[in-house]
């Protein structure tokens, strides 16, 4: 198919593939989503990576700072909290009557997932840190990266998770498909240094295992410790 062709036409097109994801696709994926959105211009973020070395782009683009974040409550069905990003899969890679082959990303092609236990602000300020990351200094993240914080998840001292691995979560579709092209969903679970580390040299289908078998899964808690490797 081709995207619209009349800026009009093309910018009602570019809204509803955003709705499409955020009202139709995350509620049958993740339950019922919040109506409040977390967004980059809130943040700071992305101002923080414009002025890091990593940066690759100049200036900013005002298109960014309605990208951010959505949140799901426990439900019966999902019984915790659930944070993905909203924004990094709108078509802004498409141009008006330009056409998209079927098997194409939308946008960069993903939204990530953090999974936690309770209610917290820190899933919510590590997803826009790493939205921000994705848009200024040009890196994406795929499926079996690992990324390194500094200090802890939740900037605790108790914490001893310090990073995340990107998974695809079972119970769920790996991906979904929008008018502008396909999104994969990356789950983010945080780790420790060593299973970071064991990860890396055992393959992340063991450290998952050891996590499942442990009872935490693909589900965040930043309170545990680190499971036996």
């Amino acid at each position: 198919m081709n995207a619209p062709e009349t800026e009009a036409d093309f910018l009602q097109w570019y809204e509803d593939c955003w709705a499409d994801r955020d009202e139709v696709e995350y509620p049958k994926l993740f339950g019922a989503i919040s109506e409040e959105v977390y967004t980059l211009e809130q943040s700071g973020a992305l101002e923080a990576w414009l002025e890091s070395d990593l940066a690759e782009v100049k200036e900013l683009d005002p298109n960014w700072g309605g990208v951010g974040v959505r949140v799901a409550p426990p439900s019966p069905e999902y019984p915790y909290w659930t944070y993905v990003t909203s924004g990094l899969s709108n078509p802004f890679t498409v141009t008006p009557g330009q056409e998209i082959a079927p098997d194409a990303k939308s946008g960069i092609g993903y939204e990530m997932v953090i999974h936690t236990t309770e209610e917290a602000k820190w899933p919510v300020l590590r997803l826009l840190d790493m939205i921000a990351y994705n848009l200024v200094c040009l890196r994406a993240f795929g499926m079996g990266h690992r990324y390194p914080v500094e200090g802890s998840l939740d900037g605790s001292a108790e914490c001893k998770l310090n990073g995340f691995v990107f998974v695809k979560d079972p119970s769920r579709p790996s991906h979904f498909q929008l008018e502008s092209g396909r999104v994969e969903l990356l789950t983010l679970v945080g780790v420790t240094k060593n299973e970071m580390a064991f990860s890396r040299s055992n393959g992340m289908d063991r450290l998952m295992a050891k996590l499942e078998a442990a009872g935490t899964g693909y589900i965040t808690h930043t309170n545990r410790e680190q499971v036996q490797l």
